[in-house]
């Protein structure tokens, strides 16, 4: 029973130093978050007995356990924990299968495996390995020495084989050059494994472009290079805008990740392809001036007014004509402004007063609303006795506009009536009823509002009604009588006459 024991073990034995120990082609991609691990292959036991499985995932990814001391997880899938011990990375990246060890697949695997777990033993206290693997156990093929070659990698490579990108600079202002905004030079100013990196923007007005040293427009910048990043005005819409500027690199060299086993087993490591980012915020301090020319009355936007606008010294920057849109000056340097108005539109008296503004670090978006009062339309409308030019009251009168719509309906006074209200065009004045005692007028008097004729003096006339002999029969008696004394008058001058 003992001696088929010992055959047993020994078959056993020969068994596993045959075992075939498969190449995979090694792709290494970014960190995935879930990865599926598959078979183990089991190993010879090369040093002091110690058993150590080659482990996959199922897409052919070699993999590594770091906690010996639970078992190894296969057929399940593990989730993405964070990276590795920047030791792990510089081991893996110095062995299988990124390089060859021994030129046997299935010894530089058993190499790596056990540096891992040696090194993290040396660095975090762990019992991975017993002291006879690392010092007095058989090692009949000599691979000890490996190991600690690795070992020591881990212990002086941890900085060497780490990916450093970081963007960082104290001027992140943008200045104004030919009709862009540009920023100051920017360039990484830590780099490590990394040969180029791509540049992104954010919050960037269209138009916003990021070229090299060279001037080249170009999103791909080499580690060594710096570049600037340009907006042109026309796009900038606000007077302080904040700009993100994001570099982003792929290591030169694979990131070891820790993966964890859903079923709680040993934790594995792998190499994948690494990227860094680093950000800054550029900041585009500029000036907005806007100014409105607005009705005074009604509040409402005022074309064709011509404005000035003058430094504090006295001297001119711009001059324009007001539309019904606001005037947008933009650019302006911190300092003192004067704004003027020169002339102003028609119909409305000149605004005289100078207008000042600062334009400093706390006021750079400025809103300008410039006044015009109206000139003063005054029509005055006066009911007269033709006769006498004495005022009349008691008369109705209209006033329409050209289009026969009324716009004043009043009885006159002995005062006149004033009309305050008109908008430029063509009126006319109208009787409705005379005053008692008058003649009903038909004139019609016309009269035009415009920039050269804002105020009349409207006089209308009504004649006093002429009083007509009554014929009725009692006037007709008067007549008759007035007959008969005639003709005995003329009869008492016949006899006399005759006498004589």
């Amino acid at each position: 029973m003992k001696s088929l024991k010992k055959v047993t073990k020994i078959l056993l034995i020969m068994l596993l130093s045959l075992t075939t120990f498969v190449e995979t082609d090694f792709t290494a991609k970014a960190a995935e978050k879930q990865i599926v691990l598959g078979e183990l292959e089991v190993l010879p036991r090369y040093i002091a007995g110690v058993l150590i499985d080659a482990k996959k995932t199922t897409s052919g990814q070699y993999v590594y356990c770091v906690d010996n001391s639970k078992e190894t997880a296969k057929n399940t899938t593990a989730n993405l924990v964070g990276e590795a011990n920047a030791g792990v990375t510089a081991i893996l990246n110095n062995a299988y299968p990124v390089k060859s060890i021994t030129g046997d697949k299935a010894k530089d695997y058993y190499i790596t495996q056990a540096a891992i777990w040696w090194y993290l033993d040396d660095v975090t206290g762990s019992s991975n390995l017993g002291s006879q693997f690392k010092e007095t156990g058989a090692d009949p093929q000599n691979l000890r020495s490996y190991i600690k070659n690795l070992v020591n990698v881990g212990k002086s490579g941890s900085t060497t084989y780490q990916t450093v990108l970081t963007l960082g600079t104290s001027d992140t202002n943008m200045n104004l050059k030919s009709g862009y905004y540009v920023s100051n030079a920017l360039k990484a100013t830590s780099v490590s494994n990394i040969n180029s990196y791509t540049v992104s923007l954010q919050n960037a007005p269209s138009g916003s472009e990021v070229f090299n040293s060279k001037g080249e427009i170009t999103n791909t910048i080499a580690s060594n290079d710096s570049f600037y990043v340009r907006v042109p005005v026309s796009k900038v819409e606000s007077a302080s805008l904040t700009i993100g500027v994001t570099i982003t690199g792929k290591s030169a060299i694979k990131k070891a990740y820790v993966y964890r086993p859903v079923n709680g087993m040993q934790d594995v490591t792998l190499l994948e392809e690494e990227t860094k980012s680093s950000s800054i915020n550029l900041t585009l301090a500029t000036s907005k001036v806007t100014i409105v020319k607005v009705d005074g009355k009604t509040n409402k936007p005022l074309a064709g007014a011509k404005l000035v606008l003058m430094d504090a010294s006295g001297k001119e920057i711009t001059s324009w004509t007001s539309t019904v849109n606001g005037h947008v000056i933009r650019n302006l340097k911190d300092g003192e402004y004067i704004l003027k108005e020169v002339s102003a539109p028609k119909g409305y008296k000149l605004n005289s007063k100078q207008l000042k503004f600062t334009v400093d670090s706390k006021n750079r978006d400025i809103k300008i609303k410039v006044v015009n009062e109206p000139n003063e339309v005054v029509v005055n409308i006066t009911k007269i006795d033709a006769s006498t030019n004495n005022p009349l009251s008691g008369a109705i009168l209209v006033v329409k506009d050209a289009d026969g719509n009324i716009v004043a309906r009043f009885t006159s006074t002995d005062k006149s009536y004033t009309i305050t209200d008109l908008a430029y065009g063509t009126y006319t004045v109208e009787e409705e009823k005379a005053p008692a005692g008058y003649k009903a007028s038909e004139e019609k008097i016309t009269f035009t509002i415009d920039e050269d004729h804002l105020s009349h003096q409207i006089m209308f006339e009504n004649y006093p009604e002429v009083v007509v002999p009554d014929t009725s029969s009692s006037s007709l008696l008067f007549s008759l009588l007035g007959i008969s004394l005639i003709g005995l008058g003329i009869r008492f001058v016949y006899k006399n006459g005759k006498k004589a």
